[in-house]
């Protein structure tokens, strides 16, 4: 060994940064509540709003800046509140209503959306065919989206190949049988993608998923990795994120309607090749 070797080398080496990821839980949630199902989340009353508003006036009845607080300033909560729906992407922009009234009206009758139909609307009639990008936006679908995770792209693959495909609650049940950690974290977003289905009233049972994909999430830590005979590396703290949508039984049906069309309309298949003789024909053998 060099003899100068162990002057180079440092005597105190560094210890790993950890990295954790702070997730805050709605208290309208049962994962707030210790107990859960058991007990039931906390509402605010008209009563409750009335005294937060009379904790902002002083003695005099006058209102008292110092009071004032993010919990308590209801001006500032409807701001926030109008700001968001501006903020929020609406259909009006892409479809027009009576596009989105003959949609409604072609799943009332069909069950799920069939392109090229004949609709009646106002004593008028209609042949209905949109893109597949209206299609995409009319149709209903739940969009979610993780926290950072620690773990790497190739691993999270994995197991988003695993269930890709499934209905939502087939892959719960498949990821808490799967001992890899990604799918503990897929888990509990599929979860949340159930609670969010039917808040929206669609039927929980019927949902499957559409597109599962994952990504950096950003802002990899490093730190060194010491080496012998004056050489290092880099250790990278790999952070991915989760994205996903899931979509209902009716889309489901549409799929297979349209793949079922497009054989029926497919040509029937030819083994020799139809064409005409492109060399002089001979009533005898060449060879």
């Amino acid at each position: 060994m060099n003899r100068l070797a162990f002057y180079i080398r440092p005597l105190v080496r560094p210890q790993p940064v950890a990295w954790t990821a702070a997730r805050s839980l709605s208290q309208t949630t049962p994962l707030f509540s210790l107990f859960g199902n058991v007990t039931s989340p906390k509402t605010t009353d008209k009563a409750e709003q009335e005294q937060k508003g009379q904790e902002i006036l002083n003695s005099e009845g006058e209102i008292d800046i110092d009071k004032i607080t993010v919990e308590n300033d209801t001006d500032l909560q409807k701001f926030h509140a109008e700001r968001n729906k501006k903020d929020r992407i609406s259909i009006d922009k892409y479809i027009t209503p009576l596009k989105l009234e003959l949609f409604n009206k072609v799943v009332e009758e069909h069950g799920f959306y069939k392109n090229g139909q004949v609709v009646q609307h106002d004593g008028k009639t209609f042949k209905l065919n949109l893109t597949p990008k209206e299609i995409e936006l009319l149709e209903p679908s739940v969009y979610l989206e993780s926290t950072r995770i620690k773990s790497s792209m190739k691993k999270a693959t994995q197991v988003n190949r695993f269930v890709r495909g499934l209905d939502v609650k087939t892959a719960i049940n498949q990821l808490h049988f799967n001992p890899k950690k990604m799918s503990t974290e897929l888990e509990k977003l599929l979860k949340e993608g159930l609670e969010q289905s039917t808040k929206l009233g669609l039927n929980p049972d019927g949902m499957y998923i559409h597109s599962l994909w994952t990504g950096s999430d950003g802002q990899w830590p490093w730190r060194m990795d010491f080496k012998g005979r004056g050489r290092g590396g880099i250790i990278l703290h790999r952070y991915v994120h989760l994205k996903c949508i899931l979509k209902s039984e009716q889309t489901k049906k549409r799929l297979a309607w349209e793949k079922q069309q497009k054989q029926l309309a497919s040509k029937p298949k030819m083994f020799l090749v139809n064409e005409p003789l492109n060399f002089s024909v001979r009533p005898w053998y060449k060879w």
